[in-house]
């Protein structure tokens, strides 16, 4: 396991755990294991410029600096941003990810379905909610314990994962930890679910919801990339699973 990873804080390049000694492989085809897989999207990130600017960035600095907006009353400038809507991501951007997140979620099964899975994995049992909280805590930086886990579970018991997340989230604040956790529990989902599971995803959309704009209320720059895992988050459920109508 590669030692670094422990020091990495959320936010910054890498977030995500790769085994050393892990290579990329044949990047034509679909990656072969859950490691290769971790460390092609830590390539991709990567090799994203460490400065994006938003194609509104204009309006977005006259919301967050009131002494720059002008004086002309009339212009549709002068007036402030709803706090949400520097927090939402773009129509067009929205449209990209929901093809990303169909490629990402399709490699990312083929990557569970190359997991060793080990005969005897110490993994809590499906009732025991207190250990499982422990154990996705302590484990968030083992890659392969974590992938070991997604391979291991069914779909009801990511399912059940995913509603006990919901309920541990904090109600201003998405941690690291439950962000990696609940962005692999999205992809390992089958496409097709049936009633209930659907309203479980939606729950959780709602509450990610609820975060972003209370975070996007106060926004400061230090919480970008927070605004940035909420609004991928929502938009594997919005997106990924079809629930538009929330967005």
């Amino acid at each position: 396991m590669d030692d670094n990873n422990s020091d990495i804080v959320y936010g910054q390049r890498g977030a995500l755990p790769v085994p050393r000694g892990a290579t990329p492989g044949d990047l034509s085809i679909e990656p072969e294991s859950g490691e290769q897989y971790m460390l092609r999207v830590r390539m991709e990130a990567a090799s994203i410029p460490n400065v994006v600017v938003a194609n509104n960035r204009h309006q977005i600095l006259l919301a967050s600096n009131p002494d720059k907006r002008p004086l002309v009353a009339n212009n549709p400038a002068s007036h402030p941003l709803p706090p949400d809507s520097i927090a939402q991501p773009s129509t067009e951007w929205l449209s990209h990810f929901e093809h990303y997140f169909a490629q990402q979620r399709r490699c990312f099964r083929a990557a569970l379905s190359a997991t060793n899975i080990p005969t005897n994995p110490s993994v809590p049992g499906i009732g025991q909610l207190r250990e499982w909280k422990s154990y996705c805590y302590e484990v968030s930086d083992a890659s392969c314990q974590m992938l070991a886990t997604l391979a291991h579970i069914d779909q009801p018991m990511a399912m059940l994962l995913l509603k006990w997340m919901t309920a541990w989230l904090s109600k201003d604040q998405l941690r690291r930890v439950e962000a990696i956790w609940m962005w692999y529990l999205l992809l390992s989902l089958d496409s097709l679910l049936d009633h209930e599971d659907t309203h479980a995803l939606r729950e959780l959309c709602r509450t990610l919801l609820r975060i972003r704009s209370i975070i996007a209320t106060n926004f400061t720059h230090a919480r970008g990339e927070e605004i940035a895992a909420l609004n991928i988050l929502i938009a594997a459920v919005t997106r990924g699973y079809r629930q538009h109508d929330l967005e």
